[in-house]
């Protein structure tokens, strides 16, 4: 049975179990709550009851990359998205732009606001694989999914904020909280158990449609590809050689290819294809679905019916000029950029017209017949800075395709966590690193599908910008320049900042609640 199948429902069996206790409100309760009147020998009896409860976990995931506040989190810190804050004061958010600007501190809700994500799910899932322990299912593959998905919420807290507790009881101790961890206990929790997952999931070959969206043994093994890419960053000791024994894992699978065109990937309709290894499932137009709004979010601020949407975009996310600066003019991953000068319909190339461009709000669309003026071509200017920038200013993007199903702005294409690209590159950094094998050929391959010219050579740099360019906006953004000891650097709309930005603070929220966390080393 897939997500999708099961709406993607939260139900309130075990609900937040009781883990988020100790990581999130100040003034919690700490009496033990009751999560449902099902006991595990009396609900855990079939299938979907089982799917059900999982479903609240992948849920959790999905809520992450839809322009939620672990997308800015992982993304606004880095060198390509941007949120622009404009005249009449939209989206003009300090806790964005200090993301941007390097300048967070312990108090920043975006920040907790990821931190709360993470704990919630590691919570759900320790409450649920108990109860599914002391049940009657015999089928180890449901607690062997919820083990695994609980280590990527790891792989998660212990990149972004470094020494985290590890803890996996179904309840909290109000009398005994968890303890920090340090970041490589953390790493090597994380490996243990993806590794034990491997063991028991299933292989992508032999599970059909059906599976899609649910985590597989190739999706393990790429989760553990990329954990070891960063073992250098994150235990001191590198382990590129790991990095490549799990990309080849995931590649002699044959489970997976790079689909012959690049923008398959983000269509609308990209549900259970080849280069998908693991992915956020939406369906906004089932009951009880959710959707993507990245279009909603992107776009520019037009009423009026632009590009056929029943919505207004919200001009949200932008993107520095630098980034579109990475791309050749015939590669066709550059098409997703809506760059300066006059903006063009994605769908035929059009130039889009307006009644007049009104920088503190929305344009209107100009429709022939009716607008009273115009037309004028809504021409894209470059901002300034971070703020009170007009509505017309900032490159915008498409990288998920429109939606002609779209319900409101949510949108059904899935987002990958792991495509087969990421892990040819994966592949190809590490072997240069190490100074083995064909490095050149996969970065090739990469780039032969999206008409980019072939290298004849290759540098750690090449592959930090091909990185950039083909998974650009897919998160991976802040760990590559990390990696690459770039993170620091100064960029447009940020000056240089210290090294104790790779780490982001523990919440001041969750410290109040857990006197047992301390400061991060970063940030004594």
């Amino acid at each position: 049975m897939s997500i999708k199948s099961l709406k993607l429902k939260n139900e309130r069996i075990f609900l937040l179990a009781l883990a988020i206790l100790f990581i999130a409100m100040p003034a919690c309760d700490l009496t033990e709550p009751t999560y449902s009147e099902f006991t595990p020998d009396t609900f855990y009896d079939n299938e979907t009851a089982v799917l059900t409860s999982l479903s609240g976990i992948y849920r959790d995931f999905a809520l992450i990359p839809t322009s939620n506040e672990g997308y800015r989190v992982l993304e606004l810190v880095a060198d390509q998205v941007i949120i622009l804050g404009k005249i009449q004061g939209w989206w003009d958010d300090y806790s964005y732009h200090n993301l941007t600007w390097h300048e967070w501190n312990a108090s920043n809700r975006r920040i907790e606001d990821m931190w709360n994500r993470m704990f919630t799910t590691v919570g759900q899932a320790n409450a649920l694989i108990s109860s599914l322990e002391n049940s009657n299912l015999e089928e180890p593959g449901p607690i062997a999914e919820l083990k695994a998905m609980r280590a990527y919420a790891y792989f998660f807290l212990m990149d972004l904020y470094g020494n985290v507790p590890v803890f996996t009881e179904p309840k909290v101790d109000p009398n005994n909280l968890p303890k920090q961890n340090t970041r490589a206990e953390v790493f090597d929790f994380v490996v243990e158990e993806l590794k034990a997952a491997a063991k028991i999931l299933p292989s992508a070959n032999d599970v059909g449609n059906e599976y899609y969206g649910r985590i597989t043994k190739e999706a393990v093994y790429g989760i553990l590809a990329i954990a070891y890419l960063n073992a250098e960053v994150f235990t001191g000791t590198p382990r590129y050689e790991m990095a490549i024994n799990y990309a080849d894992s995931v590649i002699e699978s044959n489970a997976f290819r790079l689909l012959d065109d690049y923008n398959a990937n983000f269509a609308h309709d990209n549900a259970n294809n080849d280069e998908m290894i693991f992915a956020a499932v939406y369906a906004p137009n089932d009951p009880g679905g959710i959707g993507q709004t990245f279009v909603q979010k992107v776009m520019p601020g037009i009423s009026g019916g632009l590009f056929g949407l029943p919505y207004t975009p919200q001009n949200g996310y932008s993107v520095r000029s630098s980034v579109v600066d990475l791309y050749e003019d015939q590669d066709v991953r550059k098409d997703i950029f809506m760059t300066t000068g006059p903006l063009l319909d994605p769908r035929n190339g059009d130039t889009v017209y307006v009644e007049r461009v009104v920088p503190d709000g929305n344009s209107v669309l100009y429709v022939p017949g009716e607008s009273t003026e115009g037309p004028v071509p809504y021409d894209v200017i470059k901002p300034t800075e971070l703020r009170n920038q007009p509505m017309n200013a900032g490159v915008n993007w498409i990288k998920w395709r429109l939606d002609p199903n779209t319900n409101g702005g949510n949108a059904s294409n899935d987002i990958a966590w792991i495509r087969y690209a990421d892990i040819l590159l994966i592949k190809a950094e590490a072997q240069l690193r190490l100074g083995t094998g064909d490095p050149l050929s996969l970065v090739n391959r990469v780039r032969e599908r999206s008409n980019a010219t072939p290298l004849d050579n290759l540098t750690l740099n090449d592959i930090l910008d091909e990185r950039g360019r083909e998974l650009v906006f897919e998160m991976s953004r802040r760990r590559d320049l990390i990696r690459f000891d770039k993170f620091n650097e100064p960029w447009e709309f940020k000056e240089q900042s210290e090294e104790s930005r790779k780490l982001f603070p523990i919440p001041a929220s969750a410290i109040e609640s857990n006197p047992n966390l301390k400061p991060n080393s970063f940030f004594n």
